[in-house]
């Protein structure tokens, strides 16, 4: 059974290594349950599973992430299975992936102010490790593109695809295409406009030395093409990571997020609107507080 769902999903277009991946969940399950692969498996099955991979009587136990991979892998497989007749029943249907806890979930998230302030000491001090790359304009175009992602709360293929005339500086406003073709207005605050408008004076600058720079129309520009391509905008952020945290672009949205509903009162429509969410539940998640938030709470309790 495992080589005809491994062929439908070559035929699917599935590329080599999430076939395996698949695969290796898939037999994982049965031989932990000691199940035969042609055997029917009921919901209870699955579910001893998590309970056996948050709670294992040896070794540590799974992260929530990789459950939830696991999980999918299985959800795929069964849903084959009932399409090709092959099973009655889907034993997964009922069962949802685990949400992951708050710490863990606001670790990855989003960063503190003392963080991001920590972020653009180190964009300053960090050397240029290509050769021909220019210090100022690489700390100068770096160090915009996370004050634009942090406080516009771009989503990163709406910064790489921003254009000069996206830019009012005269009614200091961001024109953003969204998800969709949408296209939403997002005010600059004080501090943005100085960014951008310096940003922008010195790409012009720049522009008189470099043709490709000069052809452009985009904002941001990478060391040989016009245009900074989305895994060019990945690359340079996650370079800046450390140990304890590792970098994305959207970590940045969502600290825009969560510091305009505290900038707002948690004024969730506002937010919503700034962000182009479709829907006010994805920004409502952020209303959560972080677990150190939690943490500075019960340290406000009296004292005796």
């Amino acid at each position: 059974m495992l080589e005809e769902y491994s062929n439908y999903l070559i035929e699917q277009g599935k590329s080599r290594n999430t076939i395996k991946s698949y695969l290796k969940d898939i037999s994982t399950f049965y031989q932990n349950n000691k199940i035969e692969i042609n055997s029917t498996v009921v919901s209870t099955d699955i579910r001893k599973w998590i309970d056996e991979m948050m709670d294992p009587k040896k070794g540590e136990a799974l992260s929530v992430a990789t459950i939830n991979r696991r999980l999918n892998s299985l959800r795929s497989f069964f849903n084959w299975a009932v399409k090709e007749e092959v099973m009655l029943m889907d034993p997964i249907s009922g069962i949802r992936d685990l949400k992951t806890a708050d710490e863990e979930h606001e670790k990855i998230m989003w960063l503190t102010e003392d963080e991001f302030e920590v972020l653009l000491d180190r964009i300053r001090k960090s050397p240029v490790k290509s050769r021909g790359v220019n210090s100022e304009e690489k700390y100068r175009r770096d160090r915009v593109i996370i004050y634009t992602l942090t406080y516009a709360g771009l989503r990163v293929e709406e910064l790489s695809n921003l254009k000069i005339h996206d830019l009012d500086f005269d009614m200091r406003k961001i024109r953003v295409v969204g998800k969709g073709k949408k296209v939403r207005t997002i005010p600059m605050s004080n501090l943005l406009y100085h960014e951008l408008r310096e940003w922008v004076d010195f790409r012009h600058k720049v522009s008189e030395k470099k043709v490709f720079v000069a052809h452009s129309n985009y904002v941001f520009y990478s060391q040989r093409s016009g245009h900074f391509s989305v895994r060019g905008i990945q690359t340079m952020i996650e370079n800046y990571s450390t140990k304890e945290k590792k970098l994305t672009p959207h970590m940045f949205r969502h600290t825009f997020c969560k510091w305009m509903l505290k900038a707002t009162n948690n004024d969730i429509e506002k937010v919503r609107r700034l962000a182009g969410h479709n829907h006010i539940s994805t920004t409502t998640r952020y209303l959560k507080d972080s677990y150190k938030d939690l943490s500075d709470a019960m340290e406000a309790l009296p004292k005796f």
